[in-house]
């Protein structure tokens, strides 16, 4: 949250996304760790056209790696979600990149 904070700040992407990123972490923490993971992996089977089975699969495997990998992963995906947003119209959002 803190690099779509300062991308907002520097002018990279609309506000109305880091809005709309705070929202959807808000649900999430209401629905129970295992609702969360079960719909993330839903939404990256969606995404990726790909069998669920292979999602968790995945899932599970990068949770297994240590703590330094899976935080560098998830810096990594941070910003290859900001480029697509910066990709993206200025005039229509988009959730995912």
């Amino acid at each position: 949250m803190c690099r779509v904070a300062q991308a907002v700040e520097v002018g990279e992407i609309p506000a109305d996304l880091l809005a709309g990123l705070e929202a959807e972490f808000d649900t999430s923490r209401e629905k129970s760790p295992e609702q969360s993971h079960s719909d993330a992996a839903h939404d990256i089977s969606v995404e990726l056209q790909m069998p669920i089975e292979k999602v968790e699969a995945g899932l599970a495997a990068l949770e297994a790696q240590p703590r330094v990998i899976r935080e560098l992963l998830m810096r990594r995906l941070a910003e290859r979600w900001l480029e697509g947003q910066r990709a993206a119209p200025k005039h229509a959002p988009r959730r995912d990149g």
